[in-house]
């Protein structure tokens, strides 16, 4: 549940470390006990903008979920069918945000194109359209 509060920028609480340390520690608990209570929070993990992660998020969750070996929807299924599937969908989420990084710039470039494109298809069209009339006018002489 951490990663899932990570990813949707919920800050964990200061508590007491309950190793007796005196130290505050940073825990997700509450948090996530509030998101999970939320009525609406299946719809928000559907309608995540997934476009526009912030990439101190994205920093957080491949340096402290990503690599870690109990982050892995296998291993986390045998705790529980639903954290199997958060783990599945935050896991989704950072594949999907490297991949967008590498095909955003594409698909400017493509969009570029196509723009440049249609500008010289109307160029095209336009010198057909004079030649057609050109050689409309040459032939009736």
């Amino acid at each position: 549940m951490a990663a899932i509060c990570v990813m949707k920028d919920i800050k964990p609480e200061k508590i007491n470390d309950p190793g007796g340390t005196g130290q505050k520690i940073l825990d997700y608990w509450g948090p996530s006990k509030k998101m999970l209570s939320d009525m609406s929070f299946l719809n928000s993990l559907r309608e995540f903008d997934k476009d526009n992660i912030a990439v101190h998020i994205m920093a957080k969750i491949r340096k402290e979920f990503i690599p870690n070996p109990e982050f892995d929807p296998v291993k986390v299924r045998n705790s529980s069918s639903a954290a199997e599937g958060l783990c599945k969908w935050c896991r989704a989420m950072e594949i999907y945000d490297r991949v967008a990084k590498v095909v955003a710039p594409k698909k400017l470039k493509l969009k570029e194109a196509q723009s440049t494109l249609a500008a010289t298809l109307a160029i095209l069209e336009s010198k057909r359209a004079e030649l057609k009339e050109v050689s409309v006018c040459s032939s009736g002489s």
